[in-house]
């Protein structure tokens, strides 16, 4: 196994770069991670981060509208794109090593100098993007905006990234600006980058082009709302909270959400709630997808997730189901999480999940972009647990503490339920009666 590493630079202006040598292959990855997104936001700009994220490819000093300037970067062999998600937005290019310091200089322009053209144009397609996630009546039926939602209620974690219609309209080019100028400053940034071009000559392109003072910030950040001001405190509670999201929709199938909070940052606790949620879901012989998808063929899918953020964090399941198998699916769903609830994982599932986990985390030694992205988390994270460090962990994990952690996220506090489908309103007593299973 080649296993990489990656050595830390600071400009002087702030900005960190991550810079990793791979001398044996043909491309390069550089791509710049900004350490805000959609719980930066109020009601009244949501969905700015994402529209802002859009407008960065519409043009830059250089390259004056999008074609022009797609033309330039994807003239380096590879794709360009980027993502908006709650506490990051990442930018990223990738091409052949050949072509890297051209690429550092081209990235720069985009990324340092965006005109803001057609914003009209970029709107419309924003709203064409966001229209998918509603009915024919307007209602949202997108399960995982609609469960965040549901579970931190007024907390900014619980608005969609996309924003809302009304957000998404009046949002104009000085918000935008606002907005960068805000957060896209040097010490809210990292800069990485994967190549086989050395690490001097890729230095000096960056120093020459991202090094210099930034003329659009305002190097001052707000502090983010804390979100477990959001959750009821486990200790005050006298019965466990079910927040409900039953939401009407003209459909052969309903899709449902299941979400609890956890706690968030990057340490050994997380460690554990990621093993446990590969208990349930780490492909087709784990809990869930092996007891209801292949013993019962309820779903076509059904599967488990885990987020976390600053400071806390969710454990989720989601499935989609035709009407005349959801109270089945919901018996049986309540059954597997009663298990995971009351019984410790067997010898034989730990050790089969302990291999699986181990050999994602040994990927990542020899995977470059994934290395530098698990880099960007540790630094923003504030976390000094090394992968090395992790897989320590990994391999200590007994069924009883994945039990403890078990009874610490499903067995108290507070959990969200959301269900979107045909008359879903008149299932609340079903759904109610499949919540009772962690009372």
């Amino acid at each position: 196994m080649q296993k990489f590493s990656i050595t830390k630079h600071q400009l002087k202006n702030g900005l960190t770069v991550l810079y990793c040598h791979t001398p044996n292959t043909v491309s390069f990855e550089l791509a710049i991670h900004i350490n805000t997104g959609a719980r930066d936001e109020c009601e009244k700009n949501t969905g700015i981060s994402h529209f802002l994220e859009h407008m960065m490819f519409r043009g830059s000093q250089k390259y004056p509208n999008s074609r022009l300037l797609a033309r330039a970067m994807e003239s380096f062999g590879g794709e360009t794109n980027a993502m908006t998600g709650i506490e990051n937005t990442n930018y990223w290019i990738k091409g052949s090593a050949e072509k890297t310091i051209e690429a550092i200089e081209c990235f720069a322009d985009f990324f340092l100098h965006p005109n803001y053209a057609d914003l009209d144009i970029e709107r419309n397609v924003i709203l064409q993007e966001m229209a998918s996630d509603f009915n024919e009546e307007g209602l949202s039926i997108d399960t995982e905006s609609l469960g965040m939602q549901t579970l931190f209620s007024d907390h900014p974690l619980g608005s969609p990234i996309i924003g809302s219609e009304d957000s998404v309209k009046n949002i104009t080019v000085k918000n935008l600006q606002e907005k960068r100028n805000f957060f896209y400053i040097p010490s809210n940034c990292i800069l990485t980058i994967h190549t086989a071009t050395a690490e001097d000559i890729v230095l000096n392109a960056i120093e020459k082009t991202f090094a210099h003072p930034w003329t659009h910030a305002n190097n001052t950040l707000a502090d983010r709302v804390n979100a477990l001001a959001s959750l009821p405190d486990r200790v005050t509670l006298h019965k466990a909270q079910n927040a409900l999201c039953l939401q009407n929709n003209p459909d052969n199938q309903f899709a449902l959400k299941l979400i609890f909070p956890t706690i968030g940052n990057l340490s050994k606790d997380i460690i554990s709630i990621t093993f446990l949620q590969r208990i349930l879901d780490d492909g087709i012989c784990t809990r869930l997808p092996a007891n209801i998808r292949e013993k019962y063929g309820l779903v076509y899918d059904i599967s488990c997730d885990t987020q976390f953020f600053q400071e806390v964090g969710t454990f989720s399941v989601d499935a989609t189901v035709s009407e005349e198998y959801l109270t089945e699916l919901l018996e049986k769903l309540g059954q597997e999480m009663r298990s995971i609830l009351t019984e410790k994982p067997s010898i034989e599932e730990v050790e089969h999940i302990k291999f699986r986990y181990l050999f994602d985390l040994q990927q990542i030694l020899e995977t470059p972009a994934r290395l530098l992205n698990r880099k960007v988390t540790e630094h923003f994270m504030k976390s000094e647990l090394s992968i090395e460090e992790e897989i320590e962990f990994v391999k200590s994990i007994q069924g009883e503490s994945l039990l403890q952690t078990a009874k610490t996220i499903f067995g108290a506090g507070r959990r969200a339920f959301v269900l979107v489908g045909p008359k879903a309103r008149k299932k609340r007593e079903l759904v109610e009666k499949f919540l009772s299973n962690f009372d």
